[in-house]
């Protein structure tokens, strides 16, 4: 379990989340985060590579993902309820990574909509289907959306309204009520952000960048938790600490 060293944090404002994130160094990180132009770790800027047949820049269809860095989301960004929760967190997250062993997950490319199709979709790694790597990580996320919701504040008024005005369905608003994010347990679905919402075209072509680079780089290796911390709105999440399967056994 590595340790980043600790700013001093707003809980007021600063958001904390539970995400899978390839390991420092690795391919799939160094990659990753020469695709979003950001190592989230360090926090240093790279220059993004070009993409045939994208109709702009890739930093332009990559500001969102850039912003959060690469990652998979486990436990939605959220605030903390007290500073005494702020004390359990790294607690919580050992007690999680204690009950999991490393497993591999085969991925691909895919479009995601989480809109019902009212907007474009966005390109994400998702898991390979039928693999035992997608049941594993489904259950990992079930578990830290349980472990970590006693920490977590409840979303302000504000946060639910943008929420609710993605047209959720039923069981969405009823799964935000209960656990402050539409999409857990049966509606949680892997995913690796790689853009912004784009068109069909420029889809395509994200698509047939990164094609021959996922065959290359092989199944995500799922070894641990990172927590990602956000100072306050707007700024860019950085890696703040990294909990490795087994260690708290």
């Amino acid at each position: 379990m590595s340790e980043a060293p600790q700013p001093m944090l707003d809980l007021s404002v600063a958001r904390f989340a539970i995400y899978y994130a390839p390991s420092a160094g690795s391919c799939w990180w160094n990659e990753g985060s020469r695709w979003l132009g950001r190592d989230a770790i360090t926090g240093r800027l790279l220059n993004a590579p070009q993409v045939p047949g994208l109709s702009r820049s890739l930093h332009d269809v990559t500001a969102d993902p850039r912003r959060y860095g690469l990652h998979a989301t486990l436990k939605a960004p959220m605030r903390l309820a007290s500073q005494d929760a702020l004390a359990r967190l790294s607690g919580t997250a050992a007690a999680v990574t204690a009950r999991h062993a490393p497993f591999d997950l085969a991925v691909h490319t895919s479009v995601v909509d989480t809109d019902n199709g009212k907007r474009p979709g966005f390109v994400a790694l998702r898991p390979t289907v039928g693999s035992a790597g997608a049941k594993a990580v489904d259950a990992l996320a079930a578990d830290c959306v349980q472990a970590f919701d006693d920490l977590r504040a409840p979303p302000t008024d504000t946060e639910l309204a943008k929420r609710h005005a993605q047209s959720l369905s039923s069981r969405q608003r009823d799964l935000l009520a209960q656990w402050g994010y539409p999409y857990v347990f049966d509606e949680f679905r892997f995913h690796v952000t790689l853009s912004d919402r784009v068109d069909a075209n420029d889809a395509a072509a994200i698509a047939g960048w990164w094609q021959p680079r996922v065959q290359a780089l092989g199944a995500m290796r799922v070894d641990s938790l990172a927590l990602f911390v956000q100072p306050s709105p707007g700024e860019p999440f950085l890696q703040h600490e990294r909990f490795i399967f087994g260690e708290g056994a």
